[in-house]
């Protein structure tokens, strides 16, 4: 018996990696599957990079009939869960849409709202809105009774952790710490996979939450913008990833959100690369970074 073949495309946005499957090309019957088996991290897909699996698939349909040319975007994580946004996806998204297009501009749908993203003249990076940052524990969301009852949680201690909860298109808890990467006892000495996951799962947020630690490297009162450390433990992942565009917003929306740095614009520097955020007093945040190729290649659709 034959077995279904599905091209892919994998690409990588400061080391956020995805699977691209063309969803108007392609059927993939069961995608929860599919993403739990290739995005494995030991026996998942290999593409000769020295790095098994994916932190996702991004399902994706092309409409080039609007303008600019339009892309539906669904992204199904490693555990089978559907994600509403990835920041990093939806560059990801740009670039593989500027590859068969060849266009620079996009509006991509994605399951927070309509995202408008830009693509460098090389291809090399991408700018994504990503909305306006959401302190409000109804949108949030954390529990109905705390929403209720007591406002935006800002600054508070869960499971051990005092966090700010924010929604950047996916619900997330950011902490800071003192130190960043460079300091001995900064924040690459926190041991993240075992003081996130009681916040991630913590009752106050019904919905769960990825968990962000953070760090001030540079306040941004001098020339230049603001720098910040960035680690994140991702819902859906349930481990720590390399970058998270979400999550950049995060962390700069609850900096400026606590008086940490100055300004609207910062550098977040997850450990897969340096992000570039702009957190306007109104408006849409955005999102830059660079994106690659990494190969292309087929995997069976049915995976058992």
């Amino acid at each position: 018996m034959s077995v279904h073949a599905v091209p892919v495309e994998k690409y990588h946005g400061t080391g956020n990696d995805f699977l691209v499957v063309d969803a108007a090309a392609e059927d993939v019957g069961d995608r929860a599957a599919f993403a739990r088996a290739h995005c494995d991290r030991e026996t998942g897909v290999d593409g000769g990079t020295g790095r098994r699996g994916a932190d996702g698939v991004l399902f994706l349909s092309l409409a080039e009939r609007f303008d600019p040319t339009r892309v539906v975007m669904t992204l199904v994580q490693p555990d089978g869960s559907t994600a509403t946004m990835c920041g990093n996806g939806a560059r990801v998204v740009a670039r593989w849409a500027h590859d068969r297009t060849g266009d620079r501009e996009f509006m991509i749908d994605t399951q927070a709202g309509t995202r408008r993203a830009t693509v460098t003249a090389d291809a090399s990076a991408a700018t994504i809105e990503m909305g306006v940052p959401t302190f409000d524990p109804r949108r949030v969301p954390v529990a109905r009774e705390r929403a209720l009852a007591d406002g935006p949680l800002v600054d508070e201690s869960v499971e051990g952790l005092t966090v700010t909860a924010v929604n950047t298109g996916v619900p997330h808890a950011v902490a800071f710490v003192d130190g960043g990467r460079d300091a001995p006892d900064g924040i690459d000495a926190v041991d993240l996979e075992s003081v996130a996951p009681p916040v991630r799962h913590a009752d106050v947020f019904p919905e769960g939450a990825n968990v962000n630690l953070a760090a001030v490297v540079d306040d941004g009162s001098s020339d230049g913008p603001a720098v910040l450390d960035q680690r994140t433990f991702e819902r859906g992942v349930e481990g720590e990833t390399r970058s998270c565009g979400t999550g950049a917003v995060a962390v700069v929306a609850v900096a400026r959100r606590l008086g940490l740095i100055d300004g609207d614009s910062a550098v977040s520097r997850p450990p897969g690369g340096e992000l570039e955020i702009t957190v306007p007093d109104a408006g849409h945040a955005t999102l830059t970074g660079p994106v690659a190729h990494e190969f292309s290649g087929t995997l069976p659709a049915d995976p058992r």
